[in-house]
């Protein structure tokens, strides 16, 4: 027992030296800390606070204040499990400490990976002249998280320009909240407003006593803006006398919403015909290619000789007869070409011609030159019978040239014809470029097509002609082969000058050589339904038909004054020929001319420019000149490269002239050279295209060669090529 006591005694003594920091002070009680527990910190919000809510008390019940809160131990950057210690200290200097865990993580985010949408976006045309549009009235922008976003909307306008056409990418960008980034585009068009157009519009045909003619027939009208404005086409035909022959003025009129008023005025050709009268046979003459050939010369019979033929025919059945022509009528001799083709004119209208069709040489004055004498407010001479070119457009259009027609109508008593006109495709080539580069000739065997089929079912003629300018064997194949409304009765070509008559799936194809050479002719019969059962087709010379062996009198009347009024230059011999020189020889010559006018390094004249030969002792006069040069061509000089120079020269289709002392060896592809030429090789001739300076003497080269021949007659009576 005495052992037990001692034990229990010891132990209390034990406790009282460990229980207490100080052995002086008396044995007292642990504090506590109440209301602690771990904490999740999400980096990024604020410190925790560790005080919030936390109590601490002695052993007596008395509330502690001063609580002391360590977390140095805690990183609030990065994601991991941290202590935080409490410690606390009563009056007595009792203490206790305790501890939570802080668990840091990172922000868990939801990521906005959602676009801005455009809405409103829209292609804009705006014509010139109209109130600049206010589009980004009509545009907005939205995010479905952030809302609307319009006003945060960056427009790029680049280079657009309200007053200068084109077409102008417009971009646009917007960004949401969180960088997300939508682009979008559209295009602004600019237009160039233009006005209204006209078209369907052909000349009119119209023969006394029949219904009178509908002057809207397949016109219509149209507006880039507007749309259609047929409806509001006006007719005004005040100055047409459907009573008296002759050719009138017709006015179509319209406008748009812009104000832009558009008048389109064409001939209305008003003639007399017997429709009473049942046409049987029928005999068609045809000429192409004359070049202005009015005079007799050797094989060149002449205007009047032609005119012999053709006026007795017409005089004698006048409703049996049919006059046609196929382009290049005009140019090409003194007595057509110091008139600009006028006298010609002139001299077809008194032949009764009913057909003019174009051809490329109706283009070397400018077109604008030969389509004035088909305008019927004209003040100079009058055509009396249609221009045709029904595939001949302004470039990149549908529209011809005024006074240009696709179709021609003729009645022949009970007979109605029906007459289609065009160009050879590609036959710009053989046209000065600046002369043809506002023009394009379309398909032509497209259109001949067309207009075939319009003639038959809207005018309901019985026969149709197709002339084309060319001797092209898809179109006459193509043509001969079709059916139908499309179907073709005969076709007469040109430009080739051949004379030949072919049968092409039973077609006549007719071309009657060049320079009044020939007569085309072909007689048709006709039965009863009004269609060809028969046909004879020939080119007609003075041997198979004596009439060409005499000339019309009336008419060499009337060619006598034309002759009268240039007759110096007919007549006036210049100088006499040295000796036969044929047309390599005087093209050539012609190459010398150019260089010495333009004082260049080299003269250039094509092949094709040199149309007839000198005999020796020819006598040479103004009118020789337009014979062997007929083509009114300007001298151009251009400073080009030598690599350009040598692909000329090596060109079969020219010959040239260097000036003394140059040698082709001589040329070096890298140095510059001035080359001259006539305004046709000019525009015609890929070396031409890049050249660095251009000088234009004002010459004719034709002009230039009469003045070398003055040269030459003021030393010597002949002329000599050395």
């Amino acid at each position: 027992m005495r052992k037990i006591l001692l034990t229990i005694t010891f132990i209390i003594i034990m406790l009282g030296i460990y229980g207490c920091e100080n052995t002086d002070l008396p044995i007292t009680g642990i504090p506590t800390i109440s209301n602690i527990e771990d904490i999740t910190f999400t980096i990024g919000d604020e410190t925790p606070n560790y005080l919030e809510d936390v109590t601490a008390y002695d052993h007596l019940g008395q509330m502690i204040v001063s609580i002391n809160v360590d977390d140095s131990e805690v990183d609030y950057t990065q994601p991991g499990n941290y202590n935080v210690y409490y410690k606390v200290t009563d009056t007595q200097g009792s203490k206790i400490t305790a501890t939570i865990t802080v668990t840091v993580k990172a922000l868990d985010v939801e990521i906005d990976y959602i676009f801005p949408q455009f809405e409103g976006i829209k292609e804009i045309t705006y014509y010139i002249g109209q109130d600049v549009p206010d589009y980004q009235s009509d545009i907005t922008a939205s995010d479905e998280i952030e809302g609307d976003l319009t006003d945060d909307i960056i427009y790029d306008e680049g280079l657009l320009d309200y007053e200068v056409a084109g077409v102008y990418p417009i971009h646009l960008v917007v960004y949401d909240g969180s960088g997300n980034r939508k682009t979008a585009s559209f295009t602004i068009t600019v237009i160039d407003n233009q006005q209204p157009l006209i078209t369907g519009y052909n000349r009119i045909y119209y023969y006394i006593g029949e219904q009178l003619p509908d002057y809207l027939k397949l016109i219509d009208a149209n507006d880039q803006e507007d749309g259609d404005l047929s409806e509001l086409v006006l007719v005004d035909d005040t100055l047409v006398d459907l009573t008296t022959p002759g050719i009138y003025p017709l006015y179509y009129s319209v406008s748009d919403s812009f104000g832009y008023d558009v008048e389109q005025v064409v001939s209305v050709q008003v003639m007399e015909n017997d429709n009473t009268h049942q046409t049987t046979d029928l005999n068609l003459y045809y000429i192409n290619d004359t070049h202005g050939s009015i005079l007799e010369d050797d094989s060149e019979m002449g205007l009047a000789k032609l005119g012999n033929v053709i006026l007795d025919e017409y005089n004698t059945n006048p409703y049996e007869t049919v006059f046609l022509s196929g382009g290049d009528l005009l140019q090409g001799n003194v007595l057509s070409n110091y008139f600009y083709g006028s006298s010609m004119i002139d001299m077809f209208n008194y032949m009764n011609l009913d057909v003019f069709t174009l051809g490329n040489h109706e283009f070397d004055w400018g077109v604008d030159v030969i389509t004035e004498y088909f305008n019927p407010n004209t003040l100079g001479t009058q055509a009396n019978y249609p221009l045709l070119g029904a595939n001949v457009f302004y470039k990149d259009t549908e529209v011809r040239p005024d006074y240009i027609d696709a179709y021609a109508i003729l009645n022949k008593g009970d007979l109605k014809i029906g007459v289609v006109g065009v160009i050879g495709e590609g036959i710009e080539s053989s046209i000065a470029k600046s002369r043809i580069e506002d023009y394009e000739f379309a398909d032509p065997t497209y259109w001949t097509s067309y207009y075939t089929e319009l003639l038959r079912t809207e005018f309901d003629v019985d026969i149709v002609f197709a002339i084309i300018h060319d001797s092209d064997s898809y179109f006459n194949n193509s043509i001969s082969s079709a059916q139908g409304d499309y179907k073709v009765d005969a076709i007469f070509n040109g430009h080739s000058h051949q004379t030949y008559v072919d049968i092409i799936n039973g077609i006549p194809v007719i071309q009657s050589a060049s320079n009044a050479r020939a007569l085309g002719h072909i007689e048709f019969s006709v039965n009863s339904n009004q269609e060809i059962s028969a046909y004879q087709a020939e080119n007609l010379n003075s041997y198979n038909d004596t009439r060409l062996n005499s000339e019309f009198p009336g008419l060499a009347t009337l060619i006598n004054t034309y002759v009268a009024q240039i007759e110096p230059l007919l007549n006036e011999v210049i100088i006499y020929s040295s000796r036969d020189y044929g047309k390599t020889e005087l093209t050539e010559f012609m190459a010398k001319i150019i260089r010495q006018a333009a004082g260049s390094d080299v003269g250039i004249h094509n092949s094709g420019g040199t149309r007839e030969v000198l005999n020796q002792g020819q006598a040479m006069t103004i009118g020789t000149t337009y014979e062997i040069f007929p083509f009114d061509n300007q001298i151009i000089s251009a400073k080009i490269l030598g690599v350009e120079l040598i692909s000329l020269l090596n060109n079969s289709s020219v010959e040239y002239s260097l000036r003394e002392g140059l040698n082709v060896s001589d040329i070096l592809p890298g140095a510059y050279y001035w080359v001259s030429t006539n305004d046709y090789v000019f525009g015609n001739y890929d070396a031409f295209q890049n050249y660095a300076e251009l000088y234009k003497p004002g010459t004719v080269d034709r002009i230039a060669f009469e003045d070398e021949l003055r040269r030459q007659a003021e030393t010597s009576t002949e002329f000599i090529i050395d």
